[in-house]
């Protein structure tokens, strides 16, 4: 039996439909008032509650072999409920398995656990991984980098739509050079499959990254090209210049993706070593090129 936190979102509901397809037995915690995809609904046990209730996450029976924890809360969230939920959230999920003897714990964090100047979202992931690694159980930390898929990540939808509905030009905050690593949905999932299967991945932390770097600017292009839109020119205003307006509109529109905390993100280089994950594990990324085609297909 694995339990599978996160089901309903992106990344979880791949990695749901990846393991009923191979017959796994799946227990989700599911958030009062939500479902799960109809393919998979049949297929899995659910079980209503929040990560952050430790009450409702203690109750839960026993007989899990392995904990996937894919539940987050990103920005533009509050940084107290990011904090809930990513910190709290995962400290209820490391008591429930020290308490019924989990065998393997596999937190999905974030490429931002790993940035030079974390937000308060990299912040809450790089604590909980520290949370997951003391906790004495035989865990491994997965940092996707952006994923992107035929039907989401969420930022990749935001930005297959910023470059769809581009008038020939498109704003872009700071210089375009930062450079990005994204994954296909498809290798994110076969990530958690090699690494439940492979002894060697126990006490170690991965990064889930694509097989192409490319710099944001190089990023739009390539989307550009696959999505049949002409190159859009570029117009960078200065990181420092978004950061000031940011700080004056938060107090008046609240959490947003334009928040000063997710612009802090915005720039820095979001690639990670993929090395390690291939070695142990065997695990081989698509080019960007290649994933893009795939996920944008008919998309044009």
């Amino acid at each position: 039996m694995l339990l599978l936190t996160g089901a309903t979102g992106y990344v979880g509901s791949h990695v749901l439909r990846r393991l009923c397809a191979k017959g796994e037995r799946v227990r989700c915690l599911v958030l009062p008032g939500e479902t799960l995809n109809g393919a998979a609904a049949g297929d899995v046990e659910v079980v209503h509650g929040d990560v952050t209730d430790r009450a409702t996450v203690l109750a839960m029976a026993g007989g899990v072999d392995a904990v996937i924890h894919c539940a987050a809360a990103m920005l533009p969230n509050a940084a107290q409920r990011i904090h809930h939920v990513n910190v709290d959230g995962t400290s209820n999920l490391v008591r429930y398995a020290q308490e019924r003897g989990v065998r393997r714990f596999i937190y999905f964090s974030a490429a931002s656990a790993a940035y030079r100047h974390r937000n308060i979202y990299g912040d809450s992931k790089l604590a909980a991984e520290r949370l997951v690694a003391d906790a004495g159980l035989a865990y491994t930390i997965l940092r996707p980098t952006m994923v992107y898929g035929r039907d989401g990540g969420l930022h990749f939808q935001q930005l297959v739509r910023i470059v769809r509905r581009a008038p020939g030009a498109m704003p872009v905050v700071g210089t375009g050079r930062a450079r990005l690593q994204p994954v296909w949905i498809d290798d994110v999932v076969r990530a958690v499959e090699l690494v439940l299967a492979e002894p060697r991945a126990i006490g170690k932390s991965y990064g889930v990254a694509g097989a192409t770097v490319v710099s944001f600017d190089e990023y739009v292009d390539l989307l550009s090209a696959i999505l049949g839109r002409r190159r859009p020119v570029k117009l960078h205003i200065p990181l420092a210049l978004c950061e000031l307006a940011a700080r004056v509109a938060e107090p008046l529109v609240g959490p947003n993706f334009l928040s000063p905390a997710a612009l802090r993100g915005i720039n820095e280089d979001a690639t990670l070593d993929i090395g390690p994950l291939a070695t142990d594990c065997g695990w081989a990324p698509v080019a960007l090129d290649v994933g893009l085609r795939a996920a944008l297909n008919g998309d044009r």
